[in-house]
């Protein structure tokens, strides 16, 4: 399923937000003008502030957008700040098993799980 964020001229929002994860990642969204023309705006993209602060940063906004969010950016939001009329799609699925590290610990608890199975 697909969500869907529509902004007027001028307006800002939080398209995505997470708390608590440490999963890195990439975050992936498309920006439609509703002009038909390109998408004109701002991203502003802000990481954890507590252990290893780092300031937002900001990036022009493109038709498809990506944004990544690293291990250390337990608190992360993006946010877009629109200068022409738009509408955000993002995946609501962003999460992928596409890491080595998380395909690595996926194996590990297989392992031990079948140990454990096989001992008892």
């Amino acid at each position: 399923m697909v969500k869907t964020i529509s902004l007027k001229a001028d307006e800002k929002a939080v398209i995505y937000r997470r708390n608590f994860s440490s999963v890195p990642m990439q975050i992936r969204f498309d920006a439609i003008a509703t002009n038909g023309g390109p998408p004109k705006g701002q991203v502003e993209i802000r990481g954890s502030n507590w252990i290893f602060p780092k300031p937002p940063s900001q990036q022009p906004l493109h038709a498809t957008n990506s944004v990544s969010a690293g291990f250390w950016d337990t608190f992360f939001a993006i946010a877009v700040t629109a200068d022409t009329d738009l509408t955000i799609t993002l995946p609501s699925h962003q999460f992928s098993f596409s890491t080595p590290l998380l395909w690595g610990l996926v194996a590990i608890v297989s392992i031990i799980a079948i140990a454990v199975f096989w001992l008892s």
